[in-house]
């Protein structure tokens, strides 16, 4: 797949069904969104999540625009690499202004992955096009190869210092022209270049990628603390997303920095800003550390 795709639909492989009535959208997941140890972490649901989340409450009146002000995403299992995701919304409160959706994506087998809230507000801004229609789902896109993952014997610390010398930062982030700008004794920072297929409906970021960027800067953040060999996973993530950052070439900076270093779980606070350090999103993520 190329890395430039055309938008985060064919990026994620992120498809709608004909006659689609903002209930139910699908995923193909495939190595292109791996990350750098070569699995699937939360930000790979992301777009799925949060475009899913948003048509339940438009449906209610698509004369309008709308965008999600806060997601909040909970894990219960890892997806396989080459799996098919189903994703189903219930729109549970709904006014003029406001609405509150909740989505649950399940597996192939129908286990349920992930469940949780898309909080939305209408905006009334102008649409640049209009993608309410069916939008087939892409094939899983595997022709990026996943990465075989850290060695076995490197800490987290080891495997930061190693993808800033030119290891593997992984084909999720890759995608998502991501590097590891910085990173002192606690904290780190992952920094994007912005790119116009990462843009919405309005021409502005797409609230899924925004949230994929900033959660695979918290993945990012909780290997840091790893010790050799251990294994983590984003369990609970929510992202207010508070400024759209234009998509032409432009940097976004995650910054993240650990609030509780646990043994089996830790807390993770993350700042999303532009190069003249205007606030655009503020996270939080709980990750769960294998003991």
């Amino acid at each position: 797949m190329s890395r430039n795709p055309a938008d985060p639909f064919l990026a994620f492989a992120v498809g709608r069904d004909e006659g689609f009535d903002g209930a139910v959208m699908h995923q193909c997941l495939g190595t292109s969104v791996t990350d750098h140890r070569g699995l699937i972490e939360l930000p790979a649901l992301a777009v799925l999540f949060d475009d899913l989340g948003g048509y339940r409450f438009y449906f209610q009146d698509p004369s309008t625009s709308s965008l999600q002000s806060r997601l909040t995403m909970s894990m219960l299992a890892r997806p396989s690499i080459d799996e098919r995701l189903q994703a189903t919304a219930d729109l549970r409160m709904s006014s003029h202004e406001y609405g509150t959706t909740s989505v649950e994506v399940t597996g192939a087998d129908g286990r349920v992955l992930c469940s949780g809230l898309a909080r939305n507000v209408r905006v009334g801004r102008a649409q640049s096009t209009d993608s309410v229609s069916g939008v087939p789902v892409p094939q899983a896109p595997n022709d990026v190869p996943a990465v075989d993952g850290p060695p076995a014997d490197a800490t987290g610390r080891d495997v930061i210092d190693q993808i800033r010398r030119g290891a593997p930062i992984g084909p999720i982030a890759e995608l998502l022209g991501g590097s590891i700008s910085a990173v002192d004794d606690d904290a780190l920072t992952f920094t994007t270049e912005t790119a116009p297929w990462m843009g919405n409906m309005m021409g502005t970021m797409h609230g899924g990628v925004i949230g994929a960027v900033v959660a695979q800067g918290c993945s990012f953040g909780a290997q840091l603390h790893t010790r050799a060999g251990q294994q983590y996973q984003i369990v609970d993530f929510t992202v207010a997303f508070l400024r759209s950052p234009a998509v032409d070439g432009r940097r976004i900076h995650t910054h993240v920095t650990p609030v509780k270093l646990g043994r089996r779980l830790s807390v993770f606070d993350a700042d999303l800003r532009d190069d003249d350090g205007t606030l655009l999103a503020h996270a939080t993520a709980d990750v769960r550390f294998d003991v």
